[in-house]
C-alpha cells in the first residue's frame, strides 16, 4: 500500500494573508466610524472581515483548500477591537445583545 503524494503548495503565503495586519484596512475602520461614531466592536468587524475575504480570495486563487486541520495551521485571527481603540480614538466596545 503506498502513501498519498503530498501535492505542492503556494510557493509562500504573503504576510497580510498569514497574519492579520490592521493596517491595510485602516481605509475601512475609518469609513465605518464615519457612518457610525463611538460603534468600536463593528469597525473591528468591518476590518475582520475585510481581511478574511481577502485572505479567502487568495487561498482560491493559490489552490489551497480549507480543511480542519488547515484551519488549526493558519490560525484563526479575531476581530482587532484593541487596535481601533488605540487608532482612533474610540470607546471600550459595547457587545452586541
Amino acid at each position: 500500500m503506498s502513501r498519498p503524494r503530498r501535492r505542492p503548495g503556494p510557493a509562500s503565503m504573503p504576510p497580510h494573508v498569514s497574519e492579520m495586519q490592521p493596517d491595510r484596512y485602516r481605509d475601512v475602520a475609518a469609513g465605518y466610524l464615519e457612518a457610525h461614531p463611538d460603534d468600536t466592536f463593528w469597525a473591528a468587524m468591518a476590518v475582520w472581515k475585510a481581511y478574511l475575504a481577502e485572505r479567502r480570495d487568495w487561498m482560491r486563487d493559490n489552490g489551497v483548500r480549507r480543511y480542519v486541520d488547515g484551519r488549526d495551521t493558519l490560525g484563526t485571527p479575531r476581530p482587532p477591537i484593541a487596535w481601533v481603540r488605540l487608532t482612533f480614538g474610540t470607546p471600550e466596545a459595547r457587545w452586541p445583545s
